[in-house]
């Protein structure tokens, strides 16, 4: 069954940023006690601009918001410290999963990211580089200890 999956910016749904902050706090917060809630929270609306880098989209199904990814400069892997934007802060909530709703929120930071002036987008990830990859995204360093990420790119088409 097909859903009805809308991409919007938070910029123009500013009362979702305590859910989206929500999100972002559960999933990655751990290891982080030097951070608050709150600084979380005003890092994510930092990011939430509608018409230049950084930003954050929010992913609908039936005017549920069910997702989000942000494109910013300041997650970066320090690696590669010189490239950039990156793609941050992807979450889709699990009963939203497997119904294309990543796919479309990664697929739209891209299209928004070259109208910015991107001409490529980078991100790290612990665990999800075959999710990437199927969206496109090639591998750049590949992740070789425990404690490290897997850096991929993708270029952005004219």
């Amino acid at each position: 069954m097909a859903v009805d999956i809308r991409i919007q910016p938070l910029a123009d749904h500013l009362d979702l940023v305590d859910t989206v902050t929500g999100w972002h706090w559960r999933e990655w917060s751990h290891g982080h006690a030097d951070a608050s809630f709150d600084d979380w929270r005003a890092r994510l609306v930092a990011r939430s601009n509608c018409d230049r880098v950084p930003f954050t989209l929010v992913a609908f199904v039936d005017s549920v918001p069910v997702g989000c990814v942000s494109v910013c400069d300041d997650d970066l892997d320090a690696r590669f410290a010189d490239h950039g934007p990156w793609l941050s802060g992807m979450l889709v909530i699990g009963e939203a999963r497997d119904q294309g709703v990543g796919h479309a929120l990664v697929h739209q930071a891209e299209v928004l990211a070259r109208q910015f002036g991107a001409s490529e987008l980078w991100l790290h990830t612990a665990e999800a580089s075959a999710f990437y990859a199927r969206c496109g995204w090639s591998v750049v360093s590949p992740k070789q200890q425990l404690q490290e990420d897997t850096v991929m790119r993708v270029t952005l088409a004219a």
